[in-house]
């Protein structure tokens, strides 16, 4: 550190492509990479890492909309903020437009003395810098294909893939994007949001377009390049018929206009009812179900503690992927999971069709969905007040009021019938209905 050198051995990358699903082997961009660092070089990068980090957090310089890569954040409050946003602009009767933005190969093209210029300007040290420029420059990369090894190439942008500090680079990188007053940022690493809000339609998406215009003179001056075919813009808003509006554009391209979008791994809809994320993790928890069938079925041998530890441990998480942000859904989405969970306990104890679904609960000390929505919301949100986070301290709302919008925060007090009464309708023992 003293001679602010990083050595060249420890630049050298072996990147070993891993093939996308159902996709086209034949194109490169097809392919995700994985970068295999020297692991003495990951030791020295954290070293580095623990102190650019005592520094950011004495200076409080990483804007609070930046989720991505911070202590005690993760995707899961961004999506809550965003949801309770867009709830937000529902009870005050507004739309709510977000345009998500697509940076192409946001680690790859980081402007090196562009990213050294920004930390001169935070008041790094200058040996600090020193080190960094040598961290950044004369990187080279290799790939491997079946232990077959192509020759070095260089490395002339971007920050090192599996390297520690490089996602705190990035996120130092990206800090001084242009917000304006009249529209929310909501960042987590490369994923951007921004939503902007009014009583009309066409003043929402106005508000956006002229956040473009700012922003793009951003993106050209540190040379960020942005997909506008892979960016999406929704509305969001509690009308039946969403009225026509401009499109959006970036650098001249429309923006594509969508009416669901997956963000952070959930799917946002229009009104936020969560349909299609829904179905989505339920179909994703009975094609693990049926992965496991020889283990979980009612013919498996078994012990019934270890089926219902693969229950618990596999097939219930694939379908309660971030239940604190939909978990306030409707009680028909909320049945549905509780249907598909009483089918699942009938299988591990081999139960017969008569055994009532809430004595097979009892017996195996399994909560309903319901419940197990409102303990682990209970979790999460009870956590919050501990994050260094204005965005998330106070919300706009007192989840403990009773209202008619279903928000993210008040799944912990909602009342739901996990086993309803089923009334039967009585059949009269007729000749006709004994078929005599």
């Amino acid at each position: 550190m003293q001679n602010c050198y990083f050595p060249k051995c420890w630049k050298a990358a072996v990147v070993i492509p891993i093939p996308k699903p159902n996709s086209d082997l034949s194109l490169p961009q097809n392919y995700r990479r994985i970068s295999l660092l020297s692991c003495v070089s990951k030791v020295f990068e954290s070293v580095l890492l623990k102190r650019l980090n005592q520094f950011l957090d004495n200076i409080n310089i990483i804007i609070s909309e930046q989720f991505g890569f911070r202590k005690n954040l993760s995707a899961n409050h961004q999506l809550v903020r965003v949801t309770e946003l867009i709830h937000d602009g529902f009870e005050k009767s507004e739309s709510t437009g977000a345009l998500f933005l697509d940076v192409a190969k946001a680690f790859d093209k980081i402007w090196h003395y562009g990213l050294l210029l920004k930390l001169m300007r935070l008041g790094v040290s200058a040996q600090f810098i020193k080190i960094l420029r040598s961290f950044l420059t004369s990187r080279n990369f290799q790939v491997r294909v079946n232990h077959i090894i192509s020759s070095p190439r260089p490395i002339l942008s971007g920050c090192a893939e599996g390297s520690s500090i490089s996602p705190m680079l990035f996120n130092i990188y990206v800090n001084d994007i242009p917000k304006a007053n009249s529209c929310h940022l909501a960042i987590f690493a490369d994923d951007r949001a921004i939503l902007t809000q009014h009583a009309h339609p066409y003043a929402t998406i106005t508000q956006l377009q002229h956040n473009i215009s700012k922003l793009q003179l951003w993106l050209v001056d540190w040379k960020i390049e942005v997909n506008s075919n892979k960016c999406a813009c929704l509305l969001f808003i509690k009308k039946s018929l969403v009225p026509s509006h401009p499109n959006l554009q970036i650098f001249g391209q429309p923006v594509p206009r969508v009416y669901q979008y997956k963000y952070l791994g959930i799917i946002l809809d229009p009104e936020l009812s969560f349909n299609r994320q829904i179905s989505d993790a339920l179909a994703k928890a009975k094609y693990t179900s049926q992965k496991l069938a020889s283990l979980v079925a009612r013919w498996s041998t078994l012990p019934i503690k270890h089926k219902l530890l693969l229950y618990k441990a596999i097939i219930r998480p694939a379908m309660m992927y971030w239940s604190q942000v939909w978990g306030a859904t409707s009680t028909t989405n909320i049945r549905r999971f509780q249907i598909f969970q009483n089918k699942q306990v009938m299988h591990v104890v081999n139960a017969p069709w008569y055994v009532r679904r809430k004595v097979i609960h009892d017996d195996l000390k399994i909560d309903p969905i319901s419940d197990f929505i409102k303990k682990s919301s209970s979790k999460f949100f009870n956590k919050i007040p501990q994050i260094r986070n204005e965005l998330l301290q106070r919300p706009t709302y007192d989840p403990a009021i009773p209202s008619s919008r279903k928000r993210p925060r008040t799944a912990m007090n909602v009342i739901f019938d996990n086993f309803p009464t089923v009334k039967r309708r009585r059949i009269h023992t007729t000749p006709t209905n004994l078929g005599i």
